[in-house]
């Protein structure tokens, strides 16, 4: 079977990057009981609906006493009361995490299959963040990554194989 490759750019996840997403895209859409907080928004290079996402590690579990729809707003305040919001531990729920042991890196891609030039796409995705540019941009199976993901039942980094993915 042939899967087809999607233009795609990815952030490391930083105290700053969740704070630009907040400042510019607002509160997700959708969030997940996996920790994926995503926006849909219009401001693809043509217009283009895109999918902002937000990837945990492997084997990420929400915390206990953390609704999915919540996590976000608790990782924003988590990371306001730290001294060293990079590094240090934030109350979360009944638990106390890191920004890094929530969430990886944030990917950008054509939310309808749309064909975008990856460097356009970088470009949509930097104007959006206020000038910050993606880490890495290319084209990426989805699918491929999706079946390892499932066929590890969690225990696949996405955003690690994001980032290997758009290095080679």
């Amino acid at each position: 079977m042939t899967h087809t490759a999607t233009a795609t750019c990815v952030y490391r996840v930083h105290p700053e990057l969740v704070e630009l997403l907040d400042a510019h895209l607002g509160p997700p859409l959708d969030s997940y009981v996996r920790g994926w907080q995503v926006w849909l928004e219009d401001n693809g290079p043509q217009g283009e609906r895109l999918e902002w996402r937000l990837h945990p590690p492997a084997r990420f579990r929400m915390p206990e006493g953390v609704n999915p729809h919540d996590l976000f707003d608790v990782v924003l305040q988590g990371l306001a009361d730290a001294d060293d919001p990079s590094a240090d531990a934030f109350a979360a729920g009944k638990e106390l995490r890191t920004l890094a042991q929530t969430w990886e890196v944030l990917e950008v891609f054509p939310a309808d299959g749309d064909d975008v030039d990856p460097q356009a796409l970088g470009a949509a995705a930097s104007t959006a963040l206020g000038g910050r540019a993606p880490d890495v941009l290319g084209r990426v199976d989805h699918d491929r990554l999706g079946d390892l993901w499932k066929g590890r039942r969690g225990d696949f980094s996405v955003g690690s194989a994001l980032l290997q993915a758009l290095r080679e």
